[in-house]
């Protein structure tokens, strides 16, 4: 199952509004029986069959953007998408549900799950305004998007784990935190020759931890260069592919203010990747400000480091 499929099937319901949806089947191989289609209102939904002689009652709520509400008479659960500007969310939050319960026989199970998702997912359907990101919070974005693409192909760890430690949005320490070393990603143009250090904490390891600095060297390339959009696709993709779940990615997207349906808007941002070079930044005589080398007095550090004098602690190099 993927969003060409799910496309495919909307392309195929026209909405009449004569009767109280106008559905098609999402998959022959799912065992509970999911459907999409439009209502009276041509608002797209997502429909769960009940068995006839099921009569657990359930609850109907109202979100911003998004509704749940459960038809007695058709014995039917059914999330209501109120702004087509989600559609796309919306078919990300179809997949999702789809991936947790297609193979599931037990009532009880997969209604409660088919619910759950309806919580856990609408508050990505919130109208929230900002003012949007500069080219160089794109681009270091891009930067983090595309080491975390690869972590996610390559990485033996649970794929929701891997999303887990993606923590550069939150602002919160190092961009990615594992339990034994986390890596700190700059992404800079391939004809610069130094990374910008925002703070005192940003080169600061934890105790009994490495700490990697990971630059990552790109090109601007308007026309064949990856955007926002692309990686948030391809990332999407291999988690659904993985059976992991997309709300913890597209939950860490919202820290940056991003939504799905927004995304457009930074299509003019596009680089293409050169190269990839790790440094050991927790080895002694490393260059760096830090938290616990510096007097108490001083604060909200903010320095470069000049990448031709620190070749000595490089660890690892990729070409791409």
């Amino acid at each position: 199952m993927n969003k060409e499929i799910i496309e495919n099937i909307w392309n195929k319901i026209i909405p009449s509004g004569e009767g109280e949806f106008e559905y098609k089947l999402l998959s022959k191989e799912s065992i509970p029986q999911l459907n999409i289609g439009f209502n009276k209102k041509s608002q797209r939904c997502l429909i769960l069959e009940l068995p006839l002689d099921y009569d657990k009652p359930f609850q109907q709520f109202e979100k911003e953007n998004l509704s749940l509400k459960y038809f007695k008479k058709e014995k039917c659960l059914c999330i209501i998408l109120n702004d087509d500007f989600f559609k796309d969310l919306f078919d990300d939050l179809i997949l999702s549900i789809y991936s947790k319960i297609y193979n599931i026989y037990n009532t009880e199970e997969y209604s409660e799950l088919f619910t759950r998702h309806f919580f856990k997912w609408s508050a990505f359907f919130e109208n929230k305004k900002t003012d949007g990101l500069t080219r160089e919070q794109v681009k270091g974005l891009i930067g983090e998007l595309f080491y975390l693409k690869n972590l996610l192909l390559t990485s033996k760890i649970d794929v929701d784990d891997v999303l887990i430690s993606w923590r550069g949005p939150y602002d919160e320490g190092h961009d990615f935190v594992f339990e034994f070393t986390d890596y700190e990603i700059k992404t800079i143009e391939s004809s610069k020759n130094n990374v910008r250090i925002s703070s005192e904490f940003q080169l600061q390891s934890e105790k009994g931890k490495e700490l990697e600095l990971v630059v990552i060297f790109v090109n601007p390339d308007n026309e064949n260069g990856l955007s926002l959009k692309l990686l948030i696709n391809e990332v999407k993709t291999i988690v659904l592919d993985k059976l992991g779940d997309n709300s913890i990615f597209i939950n860490t997207l919202a820290q940056k203010g991003l939504t799905i349906g927004d995304l457009d808007q930074y299509e003019v941002y596009r680089y293409t990747p050169i190269e990839e070079i790790s440094y050991d930044s927790t080895k002694e005589n490393f260059p760096k400000l830090i938290r616990s080398t510096i007097p108490e007095e001083v604060y909200k550090l903010n320095y470069s480091i000049r990448l031709n004098l620190i070749e000595k602690f490089i660890i690892n190099k990729k070409q791409f």
